[in-house]
């Protein structure tokens, strides 16, 4: 019995958003470096606070956090890709 953690269907999540992938983003083995992951998530939720939320950096009074994240990797992707997240 194995406690990995199965992907989630696409359709549980209405929104995506396109990013491409840069060439340093890639790592040694030839695939996206860990870390840069959560720089896409950090770019995803910040543009979802703008689009969605109206939210003005640098304007507002408000500021948004990511206070908690996680990753599990399901298979690789390296640059050159776009991917949807």
């Amino acid at each position: 019995m194995s406690d990995r953690a199965t992907p989630s269907a696409r359709s549980d999540y209405p929104i995506f958003y396109s990013l491409e992938s840069r060439w340093a983003d890639n790592d040694i083995y030839g695939h996206i470096n860990n870390v840069a992951y959560y720089a896409y998530f950090d770019s995803v939720v910040n543009r979802f606070l703008i689009e969605e939320g109206g939210l003005q950096p640098g304007l507002d009074a408000v500021v948004g956090y990511v206070v908690q994240s996680s990753a599990s990797y399901f298979s690789p992707i390296s640059y050159p890709t776009h991917n949807h997240v």
